[in-house]
């Protein structure tokens, strides 16, 4: 075979893979980035549209993609109670009042640990889309102005956060966040409640996220703010990276979880 028959093979082969991997990266399955997944706003590259369907949405006039949620320059500082954390944030920062999650299996036990702000680091962010009140298109750099969604109980409003068709802010309907999950965990330094249906230390020292086969050295303790505090950020990966599943729930839906649903596996990487 001459040299260039080599190339030619060299070429077919590039661009047999290239197609595979655009093919795998359009269906917007787990770890594929974010074009086609549940945060691709503009419905894959060049801004197809028609996703989601809300109303009072449509699809950024430039075809940008980071933009509903980040700005390389002009980027809102503004901290809510101890929150600061805002990575170059485009959009308007939820100021609703969280009501933190409580039971009696849970605030007796943990309710010392809680965060001043229930949504520390992350979560307040995402509650910039899924407070079921701030537009979706509410951010940086939209030329035809921003419009408040007003059809609660489509997509975004039924996201886990809020929990039904009205806007509801309400934690105890949802898994709580913005305690210390170092606070609970038998056998961690300074624990202050060893909740016995956590893992202990010496049992699941890091925490591996169950079923991430393609991440798996992914740990809960890599995903807490600060170090300490359970976010929503500790279970989904907005940018639909890390999340490298080979088992979803068994819908085949991308909810953006590190860890598994099969067999709950994203529930016993912390629980018992």
């Amino acid at each position: 075979m001459n040299i260039r028959s080599v190339i030619g093979l060299l070429g077919t082969i590039a661009l047999c893979a290239m197609s595979a991997g655009m093919a795998c990266a359009a269906s917007g399955d787990p770890g594929t980035g974010i074009y086609y997944s549940p945060h691709d706003l503009t419905h894959g590259p060049g801004g197809g549209g028609g996703f989601p369907s809300l109303l009072g949405w449509t699809a950024d006039p430039q075809q940008r993609l980071c933009a509903y949620c980040h700005t390389p320059h002009h980027a809102n500082q503004i901290k809510y109670g101890e929150n600061e954390y805002v990575p170059l944030w485009s959009r308007a920062i939820s100021k609703g009042e969280y009501t933190p999650y409580a039971s009696a299996t849970f605030s007796v036990m943990g309710g010392t640990t809680l965060a001043s702000d229930p949504l520390i680091g992350p979560s307040r962010l995402c509650m910039s889309c899924h407070d079921g009140v701030t537009a979706v298109d509410n951010y940086y750099g939209k030329v035809d102005g921003f419009v408040k969604l007003t059809n609660y109980g489509t997509t975004y409003q039924t996201m886990p956060v809020v929990g039904n068709s009205t806007p509801v802010a309400n934690g105890s309907m949802n898994h709580p966040i913005g305690f210390m999950m170092t606070d609970v965990i038998p056998g961690y330094p300074g624990a202050s409640y060893a909740d016995p249906d956590i893992w202990s230390m010496g049992v699941n020292p890091n925490f591996y996220y169950v079923g991430n086969t393609g991440n798996p050295t992914l740990s809960v303790f890599k995903r807490l703010y600060l170090g300490v505090y359970l976010t929503c950020s500790t279970c989904h990966d907005v940018h639909n990276s890390l999340n490298k599943l080979t088992d979803i729930q068994p819908s085949g839906k991308n909810m953006l979880l590190l860890g598994t649903q099969k067999n709950s596996g994203i529930c016993v990487t912390c629980h018992t």
